[in-house]
């Protein structure tokens, strides 16, 4: 009867073996599966952590955009006859003239205006028709 248990535990313990080799064997794919995960996430966050520097990058840039822009607009009213609002020209009717105070305006709107009203109409200092003196600016064709 004693060479029956032992069989009968032998034969048990070579079922519990086989069952541990098999968990085992599930384990390390399980762990060679997890490692290729996270190189799989390691690899995934550099992605995120590029993409998001490009963001960065561009956010910072369209900020830029936008105080260039805020700036050439500021250029361009600048850059416009104060009676018409028009942009002068650097010839023809419109082009760009100023009275002994200083004060920019397109020709013919000046002159207009002088011949209603004898100041300018920034500073209201007096003006007539031979304080308008024309602007030359530099103006390629």
């Amino acid at each position: 009867m004693l060479k029956m248990e032992l069989v009968e535990e032998l034969l048990e313990e070579r079922k519990t073996g086989e069952q541990k080799d098999k968990q085992l064997a599930k384990l390390k794919i399980t762990i060679e599966e997890l490692d290729k995960l996270r190189q799989e996430e390691d690899e995934i966050n550099n992605k995120l952590e590029e993409e998001m520097d490009k963001q960065q990058l561009l956010h910072e840039q369209l900020e830029a955009n936008k105080i260039l822009t805020k700036q050439l607009e500021k250029i361009a009213l600048e850059n416009r006859c104060s009676i018409c609002l028009f942009p002068w020209e650097a010839n023809n009717y419109h082009r760009l003239v100023s009275l002994k105070c200083g004060h920019l305006f397109g020709e013919m709107c000046i002159r207009t205006h002088l011949q209603q009203s004898n100041i300018c109409p920034i500073c209201r200092k007096i003006a007539v028709g031979r304080d308008v003196r024309r602007v030359l600016l530099n103006h390629t064709p």
